[in-house]
């Protein structure tokens, strides 16, 4: 317990020291946000976040690799680090895209064949028919409701992130050979080879539902406090040092990051932290057999992107919103509750899952 609380103060200290220096040189080269691009700009205050700096995500990742380089470099940790980077590196593509990248334009289906059919090069349209595939594909994404803004597109995320977790895939179920989960009160579970499809699920999923609750200032990051925290006690208890090492870390510079991102926020936590956060997240509960635990402990996260699907799924199909807007952290502030409201209350719900799923981690 003494390392724990030496790493998360250690981390802690680091991040809040080297804070000033980041935002400022964020400042000095123009990384802020921009005027958001859809309607979400009209919500609360939202407009006026624009001009605050971004990739503040590289607070957490910087100081926790460090640490982790220094004082925690085993087999237990370089997997889960190399995916933080890996996830981290996509994230921070993005964020810079979005700031000094062209706008991206979603060519429909019935473009591309029209266009096929008529190009006077007869290899091009060669390339305009096999890129069909490709085309319908991110069509499928554009129906769900993703903005096809200057950087990476949804579709282009997804398969750069299921390649980000094939580490873990080789590593969880190919090295480690697990081809079980532990449920509680069930015990062990047989998948099988359903398991490569459930580590994907988990990096990719959770990745995801961290950077759509990076809406609001404080929101992301109060609420993967509780989470680490909660994975830091279960590591503990299942004698893994490594990983609750690497947990604490994450939290001491999660709490420092916390500090310069309350409302107004000083600065953001944008692609970089949030993508990697979350697969970090997900690949320690892998690593501890505890990923049956990880709908619960990040229940807020899990109802962030739900509820996102939902929206979309059943504006196609209904032709109308069941949700005011979403995420759902959105749909509150919509109907009349103010941000801090919304923060707080994730922030108190976030807490007390994450405290059921530490209690069930004993069964």
């Amino acid at each position: 317990m003494k390392e724990l609380l030496l790493t998360i103060s250690l981390s802690f200290i680091i991040t809040m020291l080297w804070s000033p220096l980041l935002i400022s040189t964020l400042y000095k080269f123009n990384v802020v946000r921009q005027g958001d691009k859809d309607f979400s700009h009209l919500v609360g205050e939202r407009y006026l976040k624009a001009g605050t700096p971004i990739m503040g995500g590289l607070l957490i990742i910087v100081t926790t690799v460090i640490i982790t380089l220094v004082t925690n470099w085993n087999g237990n940790t370089y997997v889960p680090l190399g995916v933080f980077l890996l996830s981290a590196a996509l994230g921070g593509v993005d964020d810079l895209l979005n700031i000094y990248g062209r706008k991206r334009i979603v060519r429909t289906i019935k473009k591309q064949i029209v266009l096929a059919k008529v190009h006077k090069s007869h290899f091009q349209r060669v390339i305009l028919w096999l890129e069909l595939p490709w085309v319908g594909y991110k069509n499928i994404w554009y129906a769900l409701g993703s903005y096809p803004g200057t950087g990476i597109q949804a579709g282009e995320k997804i398969i750069i992130q299921i390649l980000s977790s094939l580490p873990v895939v080789w590593w969880i179920y190919t090295r480690l050979g697990w081809d079980s989960i532990s449920i509680p009160f069930i015990g062990l579970t047989h998948i099988g080879i359903l398991m490569p499809i459930l580590i994907v699920l988990a990096v990719i999923g959770m990745s995801n539902a961290v950077n759509l609750a990076d809406g609001m200032d404080g929101l992301a990051s109060g609420m993967l406090i509780p989470a680490y925290a909660a994975y830091m006690f279960i590591a503990l208890n299942r004698h893994n040092m490594p990983l609750a090492l690497l947990c604490a870390a994450v939290v001491g510079s999660l709490a420092a990051y916390l500090y310069f991102n309350i409302k107004p926020a000083r600065i953001e936590m944008s692609d970089v932290g949030s993508l990697a956060l979350g697969a970090l997240l997900s690949t320690i509960a892998l690593a501890l057999d505890a990923v049956s635990l990880l709908p619960i402990i990040a229940l807020m996260f899990v109802l962030t992107v739900g509820s996102s699907l939902i929206q979309a799924i059943y504006r196609r199909v209904f032709g109308k919103r069941l949700l005011k807007m979403a995420p759902m952290h959105l749909h509150f502030q919509v109907k009349g509750w103010s941000e801090e409201k919304v923060v707080m209350r994730f922030w108190l719900f976030a807490w007390i899952f994450s405290i059921i799923g530490l209690l069930l981690s004993f069964y």
